[in-house]
């Protein structure tokens, strides 16, 4: 493509040549249309009823589904995780009597929600650690007493990172000695699961609260869920109605997560699997760099050496000449250019061969410019 394109132009071009590619990133351009039509096919085969205001089978039973899957008491489903989550460190800030609360600095609260946790609830957050890796328990030292603690596993921001196991429990420890509850970020949870090898209720029973997504690696319509007691669910309910998001029905939403959730489970331990060859095959690239290396979930991010809009043209030309598309949004970073790579559904039918041809060429462009 030529770099000095009109921009509208550039832009139309680009998201043509991205729908008509293989892909190596996420569950690939997926048609909503095609996914409403599939809601719609089986709602008419089950004869579904609507939920209303947050009330009905269709939202019970799959509520009632996710608590047996993740061994917690009830649930809630939640328009956003955006609203989830800060209801749920309302929550804890009430009952803990101070609104002083903690999590990682590269938190999706911190970085992505205009501080609404702040804004709406009155929080006070401490950001915790060093913000390229996971929260340790030595980072609670010399805090003040916190109502809540949350903790995303994996976080996103620093590649998919996990601590271990043992540090992980050792966090936990050390919150609940300080009179602290414990709420899990888990907007990607199942592929967190993979990597820990512990079953899901174990994993949720370290956490007071636990927020999942359904529209991340699940691939679902929008929707989220939060889950913990039967008392905390109550009254996370009223701040759902509080806030607006108690609505008239979330048919289509609940009926896509529904349906997609088993099939999309089944296949996380394959999408792990696929991230290792590849990130090791992009390893293998001069100037690329892996973060973490390897990869500890099905997400991992790219630092490139060379300027974003100069990568970008690299791939597009392989995306024109080999018809994968590598690579998503490019960011300027210390290194030149940092991008997330996460594996899910697109990646499964790209085979080695495919991207190994369609590195070479952008390993190419990386070492002539």
């Amino acid at each position: 493509m030529n770099q000095s394109a009109d921009p509208d132009a550039l832009r139309q071009r680009r998201r043509a040549l991205r729908a008509g590619c293989l892909h190596l990133c996420g569950h690939g351009p997926e048609s909503q249309a095609a996914e409403l039509e599939r809601v719609a096919a089986y709602v008419r085969e089950h004869e579904l009823e609507k939920d209303h205001y947050g009330a009905g089978a269709v939202i019970e039973d799959f509520e009632a589904e996710v608590c047996g899957l993740l061994g917690m008491e009830a649930a809630s489903y939640m328009p956003s995780g955006c609203m989830a989550q800060p209801i749920a460190l309302r929550i804890w800030a009430e009952r803990g009597d101070t609104f002083d609360t903690a999590f990682h600095a590269t938190s999706h609260l911190e970085l992505h929600e205009n501080h609404g946790y702040r804004e709406l609830h009155g929080l006070r957050a401490h950001l915790l650690g060093d913000p390229s890796r996971p929260t340790l328990a030595e980072d609670l030292e010399g805090l003040p007493q916190l109502s809540s603690l949350l903790v995303e596993l994996p976080a996103r921001e620093i590649g998919g990172q996990l601590p271990s196991w043992a540090q992980l429990v050792e966090l936990v420890e050390a919150a609940r000695g300080r009179g602290t509850r414990v709420h899990l970020d888990g907007a990607r949870l199942w592929e967190a699961q993979v990597a820990y090898g512990r079953p899901f209720p174990e994993l949720c029973g370290l956490f007071d609260s636990v927020y999942v997504s359904f529209y991340k690696g699940i691939g679902a319509l929008p929707g989220a869920m939060l889950l913990g007691s039967a008392d905390f669910i109550q009254e996370a309910n009223l701040w759902r109605r509080r806030q607006g998001g108690t609505l008239y029905s979330v048919l289509p939403n609940v009926v896509s997560a529904h349906m997609r959730l088993a099939p999309q489970l089944e296949r996380m331990p394959r999408f792990r699997d696929r991230a290792l060859e590849v990130a090791a095959q992009w390893s293998a690239l001069a100037g690329v760099r892996v973060l973490p290396d390897p990869p500890q979930t099905n997400m991992f991010h790219l630092l490139l050496e060379g300027e974003a809009e100069a990568l970008e043209l690299a791939r597009d030309a392989v995306a024109e000449e080999q018809g994968v598309w590598l690579l998503g949004a490019l960011n300027p970073s210390d290194e030149g250019a940092r991008t997330e790579v996460t594996i899910g559904n697109a990646a499964l039918e790209l085979s080695r061969e495919q991207l190994g041809e369609a590195l070479r060429q952008f390993g190419e462009s990386l070492a002539g410019s």
